[in-house]
């Protein structure tokens, strides 16, 4: 089809249901219409509101063929003809060829985009925003679907609260030890009392936190029917099962993890100190040790935009029964239920004015446990070394007629303030 020819006749088309238009108006003006008469106008005013909008479209496809005209060229004068028909598949084509074995290589996942499309999305950014940023990496686009690189992202996101969380998400290419200051103790100054007073104060002591790179990964087992079945979305079939894999194993660590051999898990570095001690029991201590263990924490730290609650999910529903009277039996409920937690770009429930995120790693109520943290989530650090990369081979299940593939990804992570944070610890005094 020529674009240029139909767009021209589509406008001359425009303008002569527009001239229409104007002599129906004229005719009825200053007079009440019939039916019939608003009928047509109705008619001719939806035509050019059709009109304009293939005519947009039009214009868009023939903006993006000539584009995309002088990308190739400029991509054959670079990489050559080979690498430039290899750019000429589609992302969702070339996923499907590789995991047939057609495609060579490995599929290297950026998660970057995938996690600033999120935030983006919880921030309010419209779609032209995402698209513009989100997934600009300063670098050449990726063969692999963002569909595969969101995909897998939720559902680690999903799985793993400290990914939902405002934590300090750090990126590496390479996975060498990472070392990072730690203040011990603030350092504290003293007030100058007159002039010619000498200066005064306490000196801030000094640690450090090491972050390395651990290595986790996930092997999936597929048929060869579901990879040749083109009814079957690759891309979200692997994502969702490797993402829910990663997320679920790296959960654990991020939250119980001993720092040997493994990351160092949040409720681990926090330790013992400073911890809120409630009586016993968490629900018979009401509303009151929760404000104690906010409160015990700096409001620098609370009030810094990335405070929130970290507690499991059988403990966030016993403080969800929670009420402001009565020992927190009667009145208004405490939790204040988002309306969008679980959807994508949502916000999480909030207690006492901070959000919540629920792990299924963190210890349920219990004698002694430690089943509540509060604080500056962002002083947790976490470290992905590279992008996530996904193989394939077909040769361990040649006699089946299976296909494995096995995702790998590389992490650790720990705490880089301990007085951002506290701890509620069911102890019996």
């Amino acid at each position: 089809m020529d674009i240029r020819a139909h767009v021209i006749a589509l406008n001359e088309d425009r303008a002569r249901v527009v001239s229409e238009l104007r002599a129906d108006l004229d005719a009825t003006q200053g007079r009440e219409r019939n039916q019939e008469e608003i009928a047509k106008i109705a008619k001719l005013d939806a035509r050019i509101d059709a009109i304009d909008v293939e005519v947009r479209e039009f214009v868009t496809r023939e903006t993006r063929e000539t584009e995309a005209a002088a990308l190739r060229e400029s991509t054959m004068k670079v990489f050559g003809e080979a690498n430039t028909t290899r750019a000429a598949v589609s992302a969702d084509q070339y996923l499907r060829e590789w995991a047939q074995g057609r495609q060579s290589g490995e599929l290297v996942v950026d998660l970057r985009g995938a996690q600033r499309e999120r935030e983006m999305l919880r921030h309010g950014a419209s779609a032209d925003e995402i698209r513009a940023l989100a997934w600009d990496t300063g670098s050449a686009a990726s063969l692999v679907p963002t569909t595969l690189a969101r995909t897998l992202y939720e559902y680690m996101e999903a799985s793993n609260s400290l990914f939902r969380a405002p934590t300090t998400k750090v990126y590496t290419a390479g996975g060498e030890t990472m070392v990072f200051p730690r203040v011990g103790a603030h350092a504290i100054a003293t007030q100058v009392s007159g002039q010619g007073t000498a200066f005064a104060g306490t000196d801030p002591t000094f640690a450090k936190m090491t972050l390395d790179a651990f290595k986790y990964g996930e092997l999936v087992k597929v048929s060869s029917e579901v990879l040749s079945d083109s009814g079957i979305d690759i891309a979200s079939f692997l994502g969702r099962d490797m993402g829910r894999a990663l997320g679920r194993k790296t959960a654990t660590d991020f939250v119980t993890g001993s720092g040997a051999g493994q990351p160092n898990g949040l409720m681990s570095a926090l330790g013992g100190s400073g911890t809120i001690v409630t009586g016993g029991s968490l629900i018979t201590a009401t509303v009151e040790k929760l404000i104690d263990l906010q409160f015990s924490v700096a409001d620098e730290y609370r009030n810094g935009g990335s405070a929130g609650w970290v507690m499991k999910d059988s403990t966030a529903g016993t403080l969800r029964k929670l009420r402001d009277g009565a020992g927190g039996t009667i009145g208004a409920f405490l939790w204040e239920p988002s309306l969008t937690n679980g959807i994508q770009g949502g916000t999480p429930d909030r207690l006492l004015g901070f959000p919540v995120y629920t792990d299924s790693n963190v210890a349920a109520q219990g004698s002694a446990a430690k089943s509540v943290a509060f604080g500056d989530l962002s002083a947790f650090y976490i470290r992905v070394v590279g992008n996530t990369t996904i193989e394939r081979d077909d040769s361990v299940g040649f006699a089946t007629d299976e296909v494995f593939f096995r995702a790998k990804l590389r992490v650790d992570s720990d705490l880089i303030d301990t007085t951002a944070l506290n701890v509620i610890a069911q102890v019996v005094t």
